[in-house]
This record gives C-alpha cells, structure tokens and sequence, in this order.
C-alpha cells in the first residue's frame, strides 16, 4: 500500500499568491492534489504564513457558520475561510479579536465568479494566535524563499526555451523547475521587478538597517515616495484622533478623509488608495462599519 505524502506547506507572501490565475486541478479518484501556480513557478498545495489578523467575520449563520478573516503580511492580504468541514479552525477564528499576530496553515484555493475573474483564498487547515516575533521570524523565511524563486525564474527566462532539466542542472529542486516552466507559459509576461522591490520591501519591514539599492527603471519612484510619505501622514493624523477624541472603536472614515484632504492637496481616490495600501500591509483595520484604527 503507497503512502500519500503530505504536501509542503509554501511560505509566501500574499501579493504573488493573489497574483496567481493557474489551477492544475488534481484527480480525486488517484487523490492526487491540486496547485496554484504562482507568477514566479511555486506550485502551491498548502500555504504557512503568519501575519495580522484584521477582520473576521461569519458569512453563514450561527447554525451553520462559515467564517473568513483577513490577515495581512507586507505585501497584501490572504482571505482565510473555515466552514464545517474545519470546525476546529473555524472556532478558533470566531474565538479571536482582531488585531491579533496569528500563524495560518491552509490549502490554496481559486474561485471564478466569471471569465475575467480570479480570486485566491486560503481553506483554513490550523490557525492560532502568535507572539509578533514569529511573524518576523516568517518574513525572513518568506524572503528567503522568494529569492529563490526570483533568481530560478531569472535564469529561465534567460534560455531560449524553458526546460525543466536546465533549470534542474542549475540547482534548483524538479518541483520548482516545473513550476518555472508552467508559469512560463501560462503568464503572457512575468515582470520581476515589482517582485524584486516586494522581496527588499519586505526585508527592510523587519530589518530597518537593510538598505535597499536604487533600480533605475521607469517605475516613477518619485510617486512611490510620495505615496509612502502620504500613508506616514494619514497613521499620524489618526493617531492624533484618536488621542484628542478617545476614540477606542476607531475614527470615522469620512471625518479622517476630510481631515487629511484638508491637510494635502490629494483626490479622494488617492486617499481611498492609500488606505487599501495601508490596510494590505496590516497597519490597519475596520474595527466597525466605517471605522479605523492603527495596529499597534
């Protein structure tokens, strides 16, 4: 009798998983597993990742529930959901108060709402809540796995055609040279260098002293820059809020908008964007309906 093994549990950060539109579906009768392929080759069966949960909330009912949290790395935000067939999972989430540090392992998944549509989650398998060093402990895991990814895709798409025994003789595992070579010719063109400035993005959230060398692309940096100093703005006008209104429950979305629109010559989708941003990275939550509030 052959013995199914257990599939690796992938750390990845959220933004290449969300990225994904491949599913290689497995056979149930031979109960072989199905993948996600990720932009940069990572089949992906089952995910580990540890990040801020910011929101939970029951999509069923109290009879029948059927729970999705949001937690959030540097690079964007995994939906994580657990329903009846992962009751352990899903009490536990219905258990925690957001924010809250906690280390998610769940199996990938992929929804079509249509043709132009493709949306990730993860299906719960364990969630618990988890000291802020383990999430720190993880990035550096993340990176380093992501690096790697990186430089194996690099030298593919160097070759003249993709070749799984190539990349193999290069050093890198035969899982991951056949995932190379599926994303290769699934995504009509892989741009490395949102992922290159993702990975030293992530190394300076938990390394301050990490100095990230200038590319010169044609990214506009000065907007990113921008960008970064308007997210800085926006947390220390909320903190002011929250210090001269006592607010435990939050600040009023549309008071804080106004406040810092009042502040900065900006448009209200450069706010409403700002905070999407700020919300992915885990800096903040909706604690209520049309509320936020820093993560400490």
């Amino acid at each position: 009798m052959s013995m199914i093994q257990r599939e690796v549990a992938w750390r990845l950060f959220a933004e290449e998983f969300n990225q994904s539109t491949m599913e290689i579906s497995g056979s149930e009768s031979e109960r072989t597993p199905s993948y996600v392929v990720t932009p940069l080759g990572a089949m992906v069966n089952r995910v580990y990742m540890v990040g801020v949960l910011t929101e939970t909330e029951n999509l069923g009912t109290p009879e029948d529930p059927m729970w999705r949290a949001r937690v959030s790395d540097p690079t964007g935000t995994y939906f994580v959901t657990a329903g009846q067939y992962q009751p352990g999972a899903a009490t536990t989430i219905a258990s925690l108060e957001p924010p809250a540090f906690v280390a998610v392992v769940g199996k990938s998944s992929v929804y079509r709402p249509d043709d132009q549509t493709v949306l990730t989650s993860l299906r719960c398998e364990y969630i618990k809540e988890v000291p802020e060093r383990l999430r720190d402990y993880w990035i550096l895991e993340a990176a380093r796995s992501l690096k790697k990814r990186l430089e194996a895709m690099e030298e593919a798409l160097r070759m003249e055609e993709v070749s799984i025994e190539e990349i193999v003789k290069l050093g890198y595992e035969p899982d991951l040279a056949k995932g190379i070579e599926k994303a290769s010719e699934h995504y009509s063109s892989i741009t490395l260098d949102r992922y290159w400035s993702m990975l030293e993005d992530s190394l300076r959230y938990v390394l301050p002293e990490y100095e990230r060398t200038p590319v010169k692309t044609n990214d506009e940096p000065e907007i990113e820059e921008e960008e970064s100093d308007l997210e800085q703005m926006i947390l220390e006008v909320i903190k002011e809020m929250e210090e001269d209104l006592d607010q435990e429950s939050g600040v009023d979305y549309t008071k804080l908008m106004k406040e810092v629109m009042d502040r900065e010559n900006i448009s209200e989708p450069e706010f409403e964007e700002a905070i999407k941003n700020l919300r992915n990275m885990g800096q903040l939550y909706e604690p209520d309906l049309g509320s936020l509030k820093r993560i400490y």
